[in-house]
C-alpha cells in the first residue's frame, strides 16, 4: 500500500457484527480483539473461525484488520500465541497491536513479515521509544492520549514511524499501560483486558497536609477521575497536518450503531478535508449534536491536544439523561440500526451468463467496486424437449444470490432460444462463480505457511533448578531526607534510589544538579552504598529532556545509576550509550522471559518484578537479574490530571492530597508539580516480607523496600524487620495493615 499522504479512519469492532457495521459506515481499517489476549475481554470477541471469516469479509470490501494483541502475557500463554496467530496471519492479517515486549520479540521473530502496531498500553510518550520500538519491526505507534500535536509531530518526524492516535471516544485518566488501581482494589487488571473502571466513581478529594488546608477548599465530592469523551472533529486537519496518519475511534464496549454512527461522521469529514483542504473545512452544529447524542458524558472535550490538563475536561458531576434525550438517543440508534447494521451488506456484481446448445454453459462475475472478475464454465448445454428456457427464467434463477454475500446490480442473458439447463445446474454455476470471485478478492491477501519462522525458539519455563548459595541484596527508595538519613545507617541496605527532587526544584540548572548530586553521593559512597537516581514516572518533551541531558554529567560525578520508570527515559539513556547504568522499574512490564530478553539485549543491568505476578508464575520467569518489590505503597494511577488544578487552582506547591472512595479507602494522591502529574498511590502497604523464605525459590537478583509516607522512625524499623527476614533471623512481617498484594492471588 502507497503510505504517502496515507489518511486512514479506524473503527472498533467488538464483534463481527459491529465489524460489519463500522464498514458500512465508512471505515477504512477495523480493529478487533479474538477470543485471547485482549484488552477488551468483556466484548464479543468471536471465536477463530468467525474471525477468520471476518478477516475474509474485510479484506473483499478492501478494508485492514488489526488485531489487538494489547495485554501482557504471562509464561505460559506465549507458548500459545503462535497456533493462535496462524490462520489469521495465513488470511492476511493486516498488523497486530502489542503491548508486550516479549510478545512484540516473539512475533517479530516468528512471523517476520507481519506488521506490528505498538498500543497505546506501551505509553510511548516521544521519539526515542519509537524508534527503539522501529528496531523491532514496529510499524506504526499509538502514542499516550496525553500528548499535544508538537509531541506527535515531533514523533512522526523524528522516528520515521506511523503515528495513530485516538480522535473520539472515552479517555482514561491515567496515562494508558500505568493504571493498576481496578487491579489492586478488585483483582480485574487493565493490563489483562479486565479492567472495573473505578475511575468512573464518586470520590471525596481533600488535604492531606494539614499544614496547607489553607490552600484549598473543604472536602468535596464528585467523579473526579471521570474524563469527559473525547471529540477532535475541530483538530482533524492539524492533526493531519502534524503527520497523524490514522485517526482511531474508541468504543469496542460499545453498540454496533454507535460505532457506526461515530464513523459516518468522521468520514465525512475527512473526506470534506482531503476535498477541499483547511480552507473548505468547517463543522456543523448538526454533526456536533449527533456526536452528542450518540453518547457523551456531559459534553465533549478536545482531549489533550492543544492543553495538559484542566477542570473543564473531568465529567465530576455527570448528569442522567432526560426522557427527550432518552427518547432522542433511542431514535437514532434506530435511524443508525436499519441504515449500516440490518441493512444488506452483500458486494454488488454484474454478471453475463451464457446458455448456447452445444457450447458449457458459462458464467462471467465482475465485482463492482474493484472491477475483479472471474468466469466459470458448467457442462455442456442441451437441446430443449419440450420447453426451453427463456431469459428471464434464466435470470431469475442466477439473481438467486441470497446468503452468498454478493447481489447482482445487472444480468445479461446471452441464449440462443433452444436450450434447457436444469436449475440445479444454474445455482451450482453461481456457487462456483461466487467461490471464484472470492478467492480472486482474496488472493492479494492470503500468505503461504513458509512465511512464519521456524527459527524462533518456544517460549519455555525458566524454573532451573540452582546449586549455588542464594544471595541477594537488599535495596530502598526514599522520597524524603528523613527516609534517607534512615537507610543510609542501615548495614543491610546496599543500593539506595533517591528522587530527582533532591538534585532540583522545578527549575533547574545543570551547576545545581551535579552540586548537589556530588554531596548525596558523597554520603551514599561514604557509608558504602550505591546511589541510583530515580526518573520521573513519564518522560515528555517539556522539561524531563533538560534533566536526562544531565545524564552522563552525573555518571561521571559517580552516580551508579539511575531507577528508569518511563519508555521513554529508557530508549533516551540508550540512544546516549549508558544502558548499562539502567535498571528499569515495574512500571516498564517484564511479565514473561521474552520480555526480560528484549530488555536484557539491550544491556540494561537490571528490571523490576512485575507486581501482578504470583508466587507460581513468579517461579516461572527468569528472575537473576531482577529487582522485586517487597514492601511499599504502590502507585495505581499516573495521571497527566492534576486533582488540586481540578478541584481547586493550581498552586506549584507539590500539594499531597487524601482521595477517599465509596468504602473509606483513602488513596494518598501525590502533586509532582515539576513535570506535572499526579501519583494515586494504594492506602494498604504491600508487604512481602514474610514471605522471604518463599522468595527464595523465585531468586531475585535484589529486593526492594519502597518509603514514600513513612517518618525517619518506620522507615528504620522496615529496614530491621527486613534485615531480620532476609538473614533468616526472623519470619516477622510489618506491623500494621499490610496486604501481600498479588503473591497468593494473581490476576486473570
Amino acid at each position: 500500500m502507497e503510505r504517502e499522504n496515507f489518511i486512514e479512519l479506524l473503527a472498533p469492532a467488538g464483534s463481527v457484527t459491529g465489524l460489519k457495521a463500522v464498514i458500512e459506515a465508512g471505515a477504512d481499517a477495523v480493529y478487533i480483539g479474538g477470543s485471547r489476549f485482549g484488552a477488551r475481554a468483556y466484548a464479543e470477541n468471536p471465536e477463530e473461525d468467525d474471525l477468520v471469516s471476518a478477516i475474509d469479509y474485510a479484506h473483499a470490501r478492501g478494508v485492514r484488520v488489526y488485531l489487538t494483541v494489547n495485554t501482557l502475557l504471562k509464561e505460559e500463554e506465549l507458548r500459545d500465541l503462535k497456533d493462535y496467530i496462524t490462520p489469521y496471519y495465513l488470511h492476511g492479517l493486516d498488523a497486530v497491536l502489542v503491548q508486550d515486549f516479549g510478545v512484540l520479540k516473539y512475533l517479530h521473530e516468528t512471523f517476520p513479515d507481519l506488521p506490528l502496531h505498538a498500543s497505546t498500553q506501551m505509553t510511548v510518550t516521544g521519539p526515542c521509544s519509537a524508534r527503539l520500538l522501529g528496531e523491532y519491526g514496529v510499524q506504526r505507534v499509538v502514542p499516550a492520549r496525553e500528548l499535544s500535536l508538537e509531541e506527535l509531530r515531533e514523533i512522526r518526524l523524528k522516528s520515521g514511524l506511523e503515528v495513530e492516535a485516538f480522535v473520539h471516544g472515552a479517555i482514561c485518566v491515567c496515562y494508558s499501560g500505568q493504571c493498576l488501581m481496578s487491579s489492586m482494589i478488585g483483582g480485574r487488571s487493565g493490563n489483562r483486558g479486565r479492567c472495573a473502571q473505578p475511575c468512573r466513581l464518586r470520590y471525596t478529594l481533600s488535604s492531606a497536609d494539614r499544614k496547607k488546608t489553607s490552600e484549598r477548599k473543604s472536602a468535596q465530592s464528585g467523579e473526579f477521575l471521570s474524563p469527559k469523551d473525547m471529540c477532535t472533529l475541530d483538530f482533524l486537519p492539524d492533526m493531519i497536518e502534524a503527520g497523524v496518519c490514522s485517526f482511531k475511534i474508541e468504543g469496542r464496549m460499545k453498540q454496533p450503531e454507535y460505532g457506526a454512527g461515530v464513523v459516518s461522521i468522521y468520514r465525512k469529514y475527512l473526506d470534506r478535508y482531503k476535498a477541499y483542504g483547511r480552507s473548505g473545512y468547517s463543522v456543523t452544529k448538526k454533526d456536533r449534536q449527533m456526536l452528542l447524542t450518540l453518547f457523551n458524558r456531559d459534553g465533549f472535550t478536545e482531549g489533550y491536544l492543544k492543553k495538559h490538563n484542566g477542570p473543564e475536561m473531568i465529567a465530576a458531576d455527570r448528569h442522567t439523561l432526560n426522557e427527550q434525550e432518552e427518547r432522542a438517543r433511542a431514535e437514532l440508534y434506530e435511524k443508525l440500526n436499519h441504515t449500516y447494521v440490518s441493512c444488506d451488506t452483500s458486494l454488488e456484481v454484474s454478471g453475463t451468463v451464457s446458455v448456447i446448445c452445444g457450447k458449457p454453459l458459462s458464467l462471467h462475475v465482475t465485482e463492482l467496486r474493484t472491477g475483479s472478475s472471474v468466469t466459470v464454465y458448467g457442462e455442456k448445454v442441451l437441446k430443449a424437449e419440450t420447453r426451453p428456457l427463456s431469459q428471464q427464467r434464466i435470470s431469475e434463477q442466477i439473481s438467486k444470490a441470497g446468503g452468498s454475500g454478493y447481489r447482482f446490480r445487472d444480468i445479461k442473458v446471452i441464449t440462443d432460444g433452444e436450450s434447457f439447463v436444469p436449475m440445479a445446474q444454474l445455482n451450482a454455476l453461481r456457487r462456483k462463480a461466487f467461490s471464484a470471485l472470492t478467492d480472486e478478492l482474496l488472493s492479494a491477501y492470503m500468505r503461504p505457511l513458509t512465511g512464519i519462522s521456524c527459527s524462533a525458539s518456544s517460549p519455555k519455563d525458566h524454573n532451573e533448578s540452582f546449586s549455588d548459595p542464594y544471595k541477594c541484596a537488599l535495596t530502598a527508595s526514599v522520597e524524603t531526607e528523613e527516609q534517607f538519613d534512615a537507610v543510609l545507617s542501615e548495614d543491610a541496605i546496599q543500593v539506595i534510589y533517591i528522587p530527582y527532587r533532591f538534585f532540583a526544584g522545578r527549575h533547574f540548572s545543570k551547576d545545581e544538579v551535579l552540586k548537589k548530586g556530588e554531596s548525596y553521593l558523597r554520603r551514599a559512597h561514604e557509608r558504602g552504598k550505591e546511589l541510583w537516581l530515580a526518573m520521573p514516572y513519564i518522560e515528555r518533551r517539556d522539561g524531563i529532556a533538560d534533566l536526562s541531558n544531565f545524564a552522563g554529567d552525573l555518571i561521571r560525578i559517580g552516580l551508579d545509576g539511575f531507577l528508569v520508570r518511563s519508555f521513554e527515559t529508557m530508549a533516551r539513556l540508550r540512544e546516549e550509550g549508558l544502558e548499562k547504568y539502567v535498571r528499569t522499574d515495574s512500571s516498564i512490564y517484564t511479565f514473561n522471559s521474552r520480555a526480560v530478553e528484549f530488555l536484557d539485549q539491550f544491556g540494561f543491568e537490571k528490571d523490576t518484578v512485575p507486581i501482578e505476578l504470583n508466587r507460581k508464575e513468579l517461579q516461572r520467569r527468569m528472575n537473576h537479574s531482577s529487582e522485586m518489590i517487597i514492601y511499599g505503597h504502590l502507585p495505581l494511577m499516573i495521571t497527566a490530571q492534576c486533582l488540586q488544578k481540578t478541584t481547586s487552582t493550581c498552586t506549584h506547591s507539590y500539594p499531597t492530597l487524601a482521595l477517599r472512595d465509596r468504602k473509606s479507602r483513602v488513596f494518598t494522591v501525590e502533586c509532582d508539580c515539576t513535570f506535572c502529574y499526579n501519583i494515586i498511590r494504594n492506602p494498604v502497604v504491600l508487604s512481602l516480607i514474610g514471605e522471604i523464605e518463599t522468595l527464595r525459590a523465585v531468586r531475585p537478583a535484589c529486593m526492594r523496600l519502597i518509603f514514600t509516607n513513612e517518618n525517619k522512625k518506620k522507615t528504620a524499623e522496615v529496614c530491621a524487620v527486613a534485615r531480620s527476614a532476609l538473614s533468616g533471623m526472623s519470619h516477622k512481617d510489618v506491623d500494621g495493615e499490610h496486604t501481600k498484594g498479588h503473591f497468593n492471588r494473581g490476576v486473570e
